[in-house]
């Protein structure tokens, strides 16, 4: 039985939807669900992703990497309405 588990779980991570370099992503913010900015992925490693704005050349987040629900995503604050930027809201 716990072998079982053991591929149920390796399965899992395997499966999980990732940020890729030069794709563009879409910001939702939670206390405005119509307002959506799009991101370009600049950059990528293990744990962090790097967006810049689309249309900026100044606006950059760079950010730790989270998983929930078998999507990356990552949070442009540290509070708990933050607009945050998931891998399945892929644009282009």
């Amino acid at each position: 039985m716990q072998s079982n588990n053991n591929q149920n779980n390796d399965n899992m991570e395997n499966s999980i939807t990732t940020f890729e370099a030069n794709k563009i992503y879409q910001m939702r913010f939670i206390g405005d669900s119509d307002l959506k900015v799009n991101y370009l992925c600049v950059g990528r490693t293990a744990k962090r992703a790097t967006f810049q704005k689309v249309g900026s050349t100044s606006e950059v987040i760079k950010r730790g990497v989270k998983v929930h629900g078998g999507t990356e995503y990552v949070l442009e604050g540290s509070y708990s309405m933050s607009p945050c930027i998931k891998a399945s809201r892929i644009v282009g």
